[in-house]
């Protein structure tokens, strides 16, 4: 079983402006993460999402998601992961998500949970090639070293010399596109 995390608290200062709100080719930019969430629901785990805007924690208890506030960001994104990991349920692997990747797809994002699961690794991560991105996971094992996580570092590290134990799903490169910067300008 796993607990989607869907991480949708940055500060978004590369972009200039409330990134997630935006619009992407006609819709909010969080609309395409939060539609490809909704369907691992069907797998029986759960997402939670880890946001500072009200109208996202509203949007997402609509969709049947455990909102978990944030408030202005200080720290960087370990603090998004520490609370969506604390507001997981303990047994359950932990799937980290980003809201600004509009092109990765709900039947995409099922089949790399289920290939995870499927694995019996310990971790996993989407990858075009050489390039990782999001999503990752993690098995609940690594719930502590997560809680543990400090700055702006996130999870990647601790896939570090874990390449043996770790499930690539390899996706086309557009999948891992994120916007940082404004697509308007």
């Amino acid at each position: 079983m796993t607990d989607l995390i869907l991480l949708a608290a940055g500060a978004s200062r590369r972009f200039g402006g409330e990134k997630l709100l935006a619009p992407f080719q006609g819709r909010p930019l969080y609309r395409y993460a939060f539609d490809a969430a909704k369907q691992t629901l069907a797998l029986g785990g759960r997402v939670v999402l880890v946001a500072r805007h009200l109208q996202l924690l509203q949007e997402g208890t609509k969709r049947g998601f455990v909102p978990v506030p944030m408030g202005e960001p200080t720290e960087g994104m370990a603090a998004s992961l520490r609370a969506g990991v604390a507001a997981a349920r303990a047994q359950t692997n932990l799937c980290f998500f980003v809201c600004d990747q509009p092109h990765f797809p709900g039947e995409a994002l099922c089949r790399f949970l289920q290939g995870f699961q499927d694995s019996g690794k310990l971790l996993g991560r989407a990858c075009a090639g050489n390039i990782m991105g999001s999503p990752t996971i993690f098995s609940p094992t690594l719930r502590g070293a997560l809680l543990q996580l400090h700055g702006d570092t996130g999870g990647r590290s601790l896939f570090a010399g874990r390449e043996e134990e770790t499930y690539l799903y390899e996706v086309p490169a557009l999948f891992l596109q994120d916007y940082d910067r404004s697509w308007d300008r």
